[in-house]
């Protein structure tokens, strides 16, 4: 709810601001009833974050909220109410001023009707004593004004131009130390020799486990872009399953990938047949990218049908986070993924914020305490780095993230470590409700990067600042989330056409 508070207070500051340029009061006839109604909505804005994290220790601080949500809901009434006077006004008039609000209506030019002026001019009086009344409640609830989640500046950030993503393409910023070689090879022997005692039919399943963010994809797409992976299986194909399996769509990506066409079936027993022709007497190389328990029968209830023709010696590569999983596929090896030493897990977040040899002298103190706080898990640590690229490289900078009491705000656990709450919580208001908005899609889902600026557009998610069109701000968002690696590019579009949702952070933010 705050981070929609946020961002609405935020747009209506923006308002406020530009009504005071115009000098709107007057029009109004209520002078400087809005200079003071900017005043309280910063102020207020101030401690939002301070509230945002106390709320679930304070039941008067969520009362607060609920209040400011209310009025709030009214000021929203006031713009909506003005904004279609405006157009009303537009529809007759066509030489309108350059003064844009929304979609491009001039909604200050509403005012200049006397009955509506008054009407508004009494409702923004209100609004104003209603507000004061909220922005004295803040100091006995004990809000502080606070900056951000680290108290540290909100200003604009730099970030390095660097993104990674969960399919078959590798990206050697996420791999560090000798063991994920070790295990690349240890698995590649197993998938590659062919036991013929073990193996009873044509198709026999190999198992990666680990829990989630440890690199269970990661050393997946090692083993499938290793030589003799290649050499051995000349069909090779990768899907991700995930919890909510959808039949019809897994059988076409699987088709697709095959270099098959399915552009005239849309049904389960039209599908089947296709893949069952385009994978006969074939050796192919199949990777289940995270099997949930929900969805293990994805094998035995839907594919094995169409691909036990394949040529013997066909492989499953499976990867999940449940040991039930690999059982219930009947795999021959089942390989645990083991969390990142401190030494790995340290050089995973140097690469991740592009250190250089002296800068990692410097930072590596204060770079380890940060990525014990991860606990040796990839992901949550690619997630901390997202987090300290748009601070710098000084060494007060980090010490105040590895300090902050986030860390402990959220009892860590197995599958949520503290390091995504940090990164979710580091996000501005404006980028959390764009990121939160792409929670609302399944598991996986691939955002084109142009429906998803449209989308948010569409939402009332991009304010209207300064000299950038709506689409070049999404455009700064969209780059912004990819940086912070909330956005994982789909990384065989080049130019970062597509993307999906880095889904460890959507579960704890819903938590």
């Amino acid at each position: 709810m705050t981070m929609i508070l946020d961002a609405f207070l935020d747009n209506f500051s923006s308002l406020l601001v530009k009504m005071t340029e115009d000098e709107v009061g007057m029009l109004l006839g209520v002078p400087g009833e809005i200079k003071k109604l900017g005043r309280t909505v910063r102020d207020i804005q101030c401690v939002l974050s301070d509230a945002e994290r106390k709320q679930t220790k304070s039941s008067a601080i969520e009362r607060w909220l609920l209040q400011l949500e209310d009025v709030m809901y009214d000021a929203d009434d006031i713009m909506d109410l003005c904004q279609i006077k405006a157009e009303e006004r537009h529809a007759r008039y066509d030489n309108m001023s350059s003064s844009k609000f929304g979609c491009g209506i001039n909604m200050l030019s509403c005012f200049r009707n006397p009955i509506f002026a008054h009407k508004i001019g009494t409702q923004i009086k209100e609004l104003n004593s209603r507000l004061d009344e909220i922005c004295k409640n803040k100091s006995s609830l004990g809000l502080a004004e606070s900056r951000d989640v680290f108290g540290q500046s909100n200003g604009p950030r730099r970030y390095s131009d660097f993104s990674r993503k969960t399919d078959p393409s590798v990206v050697l910023a996420d791999i560090v130390g000798d063991k994920i070689e070790e295990d690349t090879s240890m698995l590649v022997e197993s998938l590659t020799t062919d036991d013929e005692e073990s193996v009873k039919e044509n198709v026999s399943a190999v198992a990666i486990v680990g829990m989630p963010g440890i690199g269970k994809s990661t050393l997946a797409k090692k083993v499938f872009n290793d030589p003799e992976i290649h050499r051995e299986f000349p069909l090779r194909i990768w899907v991700c399953v995930s919890k909510d399996l959808k039949e019809v769509q897994l059988l076409k990506c699987i088709i697709r990938e095959a270099e098959g066409d399915h552009s005239t079936a849309e049904e389960k027993s039209e599908l089947v047949p296709k893949l069952a022709s385009l994978v006969q007497n074939k050796k192919f190389f199949l990777v289940l990218d995270d099997v949930w328990p929900e969805s293990q029968d994805v094998w035995n209830g839907l594919l094995r049908e169409a691909m036990i023709g394949g040529a013997r010696g066909s492989r499953l590569l499976v990867t999940t986070r449940d040991d039930r999983v690999a059982r219930f596929f009947q795999a021959t090896t089942t390989h645990h993924v083991q969390k990142l030493s401190d030494e790995d897990a340290w050089s995973l977040l140097a690469k991740q914020v592009a250190l250089n040899e002296l800068d990692s002298v410097t930072l590596k103190e204060v770079g380890v305490e940060l990525v014990k706080k991860c606990d040796g898990l990839p992901l949550a640590i690619i997630a901390i780095g997202g987090v300290l690229r748009g601070r710098g490289k000084d060494v007060r900078e980090w010490q105040t993230i590895s300090e902050s009491t986030l860390w402990s705000m959220v009892p860590g656990n197995h599958y949520f470590p503290q390091a995504f709450y940090l990164s979710y919580e580091d996000l501005p208001s404006h980028l959390k409700q764009c990121f939160i908005f792409c929670s609302l899609y399944p598991e996986d889902f691939e955002f084109s990067k142009i429906d998803l600026v449209y989308l948010w557009l569409a939402e009332g998610f991009l304010c209207d600042k300064g000299d950038l069109s709506f689409y070049e701000k999404g455009m700064e968002y969209y780059k912004e989330l990819v940086w912070r690696n909330l956005l994982e590019v789909v990384t065989p579009y080049y130019d970062q056409w597509r993307c999906r949702v880095c889904l460890e952070v959507i579960r704890i933010s819903h938590e």
